[in-house]
């Protein structure tokens, strides 16, 4: 119930700084294609693209006039500085701490308040925690930033030394080195091999050829047969004679 308490009135100093912030609304355009976020840095989600050189009207800035608080259509958000364009003396203009008071735009802060009164009900809403960086100084001016002294020069600076450069060596004379002679043997002829004289023969045992013996010719077919006369035939035929 505190919890609850405390909340609406947050959203309510939070509503009424935001009309304050309203007065003062100045008509401007963008000069990129640029995110408008639901807070002032890159860390917090994107709401919508802008297109460029889109009218949108700017309500204040952070301190430093480097994130500036504007709308686009139903869009409310935050959009760097560097890509918004007003129109001071007749001539466009970037944003910039000393244009800015010209023109009407004011010191913003961000808080909670505003994320409660845009942002609720976005798939991010409740990841506040996770989100959300405190600005830069906030709150407090900017530290000066002095710079250093530049160093005396040293006494007895060293003379700066003279680099002699390298002579190329000269190639080396070679003597080219006399051969030794070589002693070269003659070749020897060889000695002819002694002949051997050749031994005689030893004589082969001919063996005479012996003659054929006549073979039995059997009569051919269709030939008659030589009749031969029986023993006795002879003597019966002298006998009877």
């Amino acid at each position: 119930m505190i919890k609850r308490i405390l909340t609406g009135l947050v959203a309510i100093v939070g509503a009424s700084t935001i009309t304050g912030a309203a007065q003062a609304a100045t008509s401007s355009y963008t000069t990129a294609n640029v995110n408008l976020r639901a807070g002032p840095g890159t860390s917090y989600p994107v709401v919508v693209t802008v297109p460029n050189g889109t009218p949108i009207t700017t309500y204040g800035c952070l301190d430093g006039y480097n994130w500036c608080d504007v709308s686009w259509g139903t869009e409310r958000g935050w959009m760097s500085a560097s890509y918004i364009q007003i129109t001071y003396q007749g001539q466009p203009r970037i944003i910039t701490p000393a244009i800015a008071p010209a023109v009407g735009l004011t010191v913003v802060v961000y808080n909670r308040a505003y994320w409660d009164r845009y942002y609720y009900g976005r798939p991010w809403y409740r990841h506040w925690d996770r989100y959300y960086r405190p600005p830069p100084h906030a709150g407090k001016p900017p530290r000066a930033v002095q710079p250093l002294p530049p160093r005396p020069p040293k006494a007895n600076p060293r003379p700066p030394q003279v680099v002699q450069p390298i002579q190329p060596r000269p190639p080396r004379a070679t003597q080219p080195k006399p051969r030794r002679p070589q002693a070269v043997q003659p070749i020897q002829p060889r000695p002819p091999k002694a002949a051997q004289p050749s031994q005689p023969r030893r004589p082969q045992a001919v063996q005479p050829v012996q003659p054929r013996q006549p073979r039995a010719t059997q009569p051919r077919m269709g030939q008659k047969r030589a009749i031969q006369p029986r023993q006795g035939q002879g003597q019966r035929r002298n006998r009877r004679g």
